[in-house]
């Protein structure tokens, strides 16, 4: 290290701090195992998915997994929204029970049900309906950004490439 120091004029520190830096840069070798109990199902459909790519079924394994941890653990911009909906739904639901519950006690006590009351009952169970498309439609649209991101992940590993944010 101090021959190469006063060769380039730097001090040994440098020289020392450029082989730490360059020594993080090189490639780490895949040391480390990994062992996954899978059922018979999923790796027929490993091995057929190895097979279209013409890779070996570590290497499809390998893959999937570095492409897929970047599916799964992000969290959907519309998860705050559903579940927004999820509440809305569930505190409209309550009131749809107490309503119906006051006029089965009214039938039962023989009189007749005010014409508010069903306008309300039917006034929640709209929202419900409405509430119920526009979560449907969030998870719709999500399962389809997250099958088009597949479909990304897989033509990728068709082309041979390394894990990389996509």
């Amino acid at each position: 290290m101090t021959e190469l120091a006063k060769k380039y004029g730097v001090s040994r520190r440098t020289i020392y701090n450029l082989k730490n830096r360059w020594d993080e840069r090189l490639p780490q070798s895949r040391s480390k195992v990994l062992t996954v109990r899978v059922s018979t199902e999923d790796m027929e459909r490993l091995d057929a998915l190895a097979g279209e790519l013409n890779l070996s079924r570590a290497d499809t394994a390998r893959r999937v997994l570095l492409y897929a941890a970047g599916v799964y653990h992000i969290e959907p911009p519309e998860a705050g929204e559903i579940a927004e909906l999820t509440k809305e739904v569930s505190a409209i639901g309550r009131n749809v029970n107490q309503v119906v519950r006051a006029m089965n006690a009214a039938v039962q006590r023989g009189q007749k049900i005010p014409r508010l009351q069903l306008d309300q009952l039917a006034h929640q169970l709209h929202q419900i309906a409405r509430d119920n498309d526009k979560t449907r439609s969030l998870m719709v649209r999500r399962a389809q950004q997250q099958r088009a991101h597949v479909d990304q992940i897989i033509e990728a590993m068709k082309g041979g490439e390394e894990a990389a944010p996509l």
